[in-house]
């Protein structure tokens, strides 16, 4: 990031869920002098979005992986809990020489738990799709 641009997208990518759901999942940075934060935001959109961003090569899949990656060449840091259509999610911001989103499945349970104990909600913009 420059200096003179303090807001830049970092991760992004589609989520499909079990039940076709599509997500657009962005990750927004923002640094300047006095402000530092990261911020993921998911977007709902159609199938048909979906299909044509992922044509561009530019935006892939997310990952889904059974859990967390480690590794020492890798720094993970747990964002927050996905919850759609009875499906949950634990996203994970990993930074190595790509900086990716990864989701990792999880109970309903397991999320609620984790919510009760503090942890964030994923920001979600369900907007119209026609």
């Amino acid at each position: 990031m420059s200096m003179g641009d303090p807001v830049s997208i970092g991760a992004n990518c589609i989520l499909q869920t079990r039940r076709n759901g599509f997500f657009l999942v962005v990750e927004i940075e923002v640094e300047d002098t006095n402000v530092a934060f990261e911020e993921f935001v998911f977007i709902r959109i159609s199938r048909r979005e979906a299909r044509a961003l992922l044509a561009t090569g530019q935006i892939m899949l997310c990952e889904i992986a059974s859990r967390p990656p480690r590794s020492n060449d890798v720094e993970v840091e747990f964002i927050c809990v996905f919850i759609v259509d009875g499906e949950a999610f634990a996203l994970f911001d990993v930074e190595n020489n790509m900086d990716q989103g990864v989701f990792v499945p999880i109970t309903l349970a397991q999320a609620r738990s984790l919510i009760s104990r503090g942890a964030r909600r994923c920001t979600v913009i369900n907007r119209r799709i026609s």
